[in-house]
């Protein structure tokens, strides 16, 4: 550190670039380590906010004898975008996802995805979706090989997980709430 020709102390640009590389891992780790934490807790507030929408549907159908009817997904010019299913967002912008639960008093608000976009030309559910959104489509009784005594039925879920490495969260809802299952 002592210079022996000026006798003046100083750091070796040796010494100065492992200081420099040191720092550069640590804020590296450090910049890993937070999104890590975002996205955990992006995806707990995903299962939060699904289960407290599967709550007030239920509360919707205690009220009014069926589950809401579902409001087709459509593009800023009208387009039907979703193949029936209604989704929280059109691909560029929040849509009035499942209205009638706000409507009805039984929730006073919906919520939303929290990064709530994607691909504004299809916003279609599918285990390949790379649009982070909830979809809901209401079934009725009798469809899709289910029991028609146990009545309408929904599907609610989650097209996108950030951090869990798991296909759509899908949650079934049939008219017995005591049935119910999920599908990942």
């Amino acid at each position: 550190m002592t210079n022996q020709k000026t006798g003046r102390a100083g750091f070796t640009i040796v010494e100065l670039l492992i200081v420099i590389v040191v720092i550069a891992i640590l804020a590296a780790i450090t910049v890993v380590a937070y999104n890590g934490i975002q996205g955990r807790a992006n995806d707990s507030r995903r299962l939060e906010d699904i289960k407290s929408i599967a709550k007030a549907l239920e509360l919707y159908k205690v009220n009014t004898g069926s589950y809401p009817n579902v409001v087709s997904t459509q593009d800023g010019l009208g387009n039907y975008i979703s193949s029936g299913w209604e989704t929280s967002t059109n691909g560029t912008t929040a849509t009035d996802f499942l209205a009638a639960l706000r409507t009805s008093g039984v929730a006073s608000s919906v919520p939303l995805d929290p990064k709530n976009g994607g691909n504004a030309t299809n916003t279609t559910p599918s285990r390949f979706s790379t649009s982070y959104e909830y979809f809901y489509y209401k079934y009725a009784a009798g469809t899709s090989g289910c029991n028609i005594a146990r009545g309408d039925f929904y599907v609610l879920g989650i097209t996108r997980m950030e951090i869990r490495l798991l296909p759509a969260r899908v949650i079934h809802r049939v008219l017995d709430s005591r049935v119910a299952a999920a599908i990942g």
